[in-house]
């Protein structure tokens, strides 16, 4: 590793290692003051998103053991300068819930064993507040809540103060609802479980004139988990959706700016800067957790990634999307969209509505328990708690506009659909054949093909027809299908001209430099109702209608493409369906 400059801290979480080994922080200290003002706080934000990174930073800031050490490991931030009096005042329980191993079957043995040795390893660390004979009293307790109540009685004795982190609390509880354990999750956290009973200690311990702990900070993915320990968390304050915490985690564009001058500054980066800039808005940014927030932030591990492989190699990394961040999601995709049978839950729907659309309407419920996840408020909020959809900072009839935020998430959206169509997959060619067909309509513009396969493929989708709309459903296939392959970035109701073009397949020039052909496609719906004699009428109609659109979007599409890819021809599409069939195929040539 080199130290002549601050290396990217891609892969870890301790703030230690800033100062150690000489590595690139993005500063979050500036929020310590804020904070302080809560001292029970809850923050839920989406998976890689750096809650970790922060709580390993409030660990050292309030360190006892550490106070001496202030100006070494706090070199460089805000803090150093802006010190709260509450600094090196606290002993330090830190609490990882990812780190229980997660055996389903013996869960709390795990998790008894887990917090266990971390307990017993905070009083290893504070040597000059316990006596043996407290550290004997303390260890001698095989239940995990009675040793939480009894070190606590043993910190008020020590008349110390007890600050306790908790880092991914629903980490194994995602893990049991993921794997259908649904049962289990319920006995953990209903009926006197041992989750319930270790939350109810918390909160006895957060009370009283003399409160053992003092300071508590816990972050996780979603609030359902506490919701069904706690009643939502009725022992402080959830702040995740705070307008001023909208950027306690995760890169501000002055962050991501800054940290591309550093290394620009000192020779490390040499690729440009601005068609860069705009790659990371494309795959990273738009997330806004705060519904009136103005500011967007960027994926923290996302842009991580990205800057590491290219100082690494110098060259833009050819997949965007980090593999430790789709394994994340896939380990939750069951959570989204199957019931415990493996067939499409309720609210299919609202996931075709967003693969087709890019959006939902729904206002953000901060608290809800697992059992009623299927009310399709609560499972948009689900899907903005996962990160899927963020607040757009607009309204519908009094609901918030939801979007997927950016291109990874917007290909993670499509994989999960992509499992719903399941159907296809038992043919193990279906992929490689889609992509060869793709491969030609990019660079050949032969287009029919691929239509004529996806129409085979979505004949096969028999599971799922009764759950969908017919005319979602021919969207969101086409839509889906058309990604699975890198040649393309592919949107659906894109705005153009005050209008909204259906599906627009812009070229991945910055991968496939020689790509000849772009795509904007208008698709069209005949109700399988409509009878044979009738059809011919419908399809004049429906092809005059997207003659219609396609002549309104297409100049500024366009233009559009001349400026960023001059080399790519873009090519219009009529498609019209009739039920499952394709009537009607054409490219249609401008007047």
């Amino acid at each position: 590793m080199d130290k002549t400059y601050k290396n990217i801290m891609y892969g870890k979480s301790s703030f230690a290692d800033v100062s150690a080994n000489n590595k690139y922080y993005v500063d979050k200290t500036i929020y310590i003051p804020e904070i302080e003002l809560t001292p029970f706080v809850f923050f839920i934000r989406p998976r890689r998103f750096g809650k970790s990174m922060l709580l390993s930073m409030l660990a050292l800031y309030y360190n006892i053991e550490y106070k001496d050490k202030f100006e070494i490991l706090f070199k460089d931030t805000w803090i150093l300068n802006n010190p709260t009096a509450e600094r090196g005042e606290y002993l330090i329980l830190y609490l990882d819930f990812s780190a229980v191993p997660q055996a389903v079957d013996d869960l709390q043995k795990s998790f008894n064993e887990y917090c266990s040795v971390e307990i017993e390893k905070f009083i290893k660390n504070y040597p000059d507040y316990f006596s043996s004979e407290i550290t004997d009293r303390v260890n001698s307790q095989n239940n995990i809540t009675a040793k939480l109540i009894s070190l606590a009685h043993a910190i008020v004795e020590a008349d110390q103060k007890l600050y306790i982190l908790i880092d991914e609390y629903d980490n194994f509880t995602n893990t049991l609802l993921a794997e259908n354990s649904s049962k289990i999750y319920e006995q953990l956290t209903r009926q006197n479980g041992f989750f319930k009973d270790f939350f109810r200690s918390l909160k006895h311990l957060t009370s009283g004139m003399n409160p053992a702990i003092s300071r508590l900070f816990m972050t996780g993915v979603t609030p359902i988990t506490l919701d069904d320990v706690s009643s939502g968390f009725n022992i402080g304050t959830n702040i995740s959706m705070f307008e001023k915490f909208n950027n306690l985690v995760g890169f501000t564009e002055k962050d991501v700016n800054d940290m591309f001058d550093y290394y620009i500054s000192i020779g490390k980066y040499k690729l440009d800067k601005t068609e860069t800039m705009d790659l990371l808005r494309k795959w990273y940014d738009n997330y806004r957790f705060a519904k009136g927030s103005n500011e967007s932030v960027y994926n923290t591990d996302g842009v991580l990634f990205f800057m590491f492989h290219v100082l690494t190699d110098n060259k833009i990394p050819d997949e965007l999307i980090d593999y430790n961040l789709r394994m994340d999601y896939t380990k939750l995709q069951k959570l989204v969209y199957l019931d415990k049978d493996k067939t499409p839950n309720g609210n299919l729907n609202i996931l075709t509505e967003l693969a087709t659309y890019d959006c939902v309407v729904s206002d953000v419920k901060q608290s809800f328990p697992f059992d009623l996840i299927k009310q399709p408020d609560n499972y948009k909020s689900f899907l903005y708690f996962l990160g899927l959809v963020t607040f757009t900072g607009k309204n519908v009839k009094g609901k918030s506009l939801l979007q997927i935020p950016n291109e990874t998430i917007r290909h993670l959206v499509f994989e999960y659909i992509k499992v719903i169509l399941k159907e296809p997959y038992g043919n193990i060619n279906w992929l490689d054949t889609m992509l060869d067909k793709l491969s030609d309509m990019a660079f050949s513009g032969d287009y029919k093909p691929t239509f004529e396969y996806i129409r085979h493929l979505l004949s096969q989708q028999s599971s799922i027809r009764d759950y969908v709309d017919g005319e979602n459903l021919v969207k969101m296939v086409n839509i889906v299908y058309l990604k699975v392959n890198d040649f393309y970035i592919t949107y659906s109701e894109r705005e153009v001209n005050k209008g909204y073009a259906d599906i627009i397949l812009f070229p991945y020039i910055a991968k496939y430099p020689d790509m000849k052909y772009g795509y904007l496609i208008e698709i069209k719906y005949i109700k399988r109702e409509v009878s044979i004699r009738k059809r011919k009428t419908e399809i004049i109609s429906k092809v005059a209608d997207a003659k219609e659109k396609i002549e309104k979007y297409y100049e500024e599409m366009n233009n559009y493409a001349k400026r960023h890819f001059p080399t790519v021809e873009i090519k219009t599409i009529i498609l019209v369906y009739h039920g499952w069939d394709i009537v009607h195929l054409e490219e249609y040539n401008q007047p």
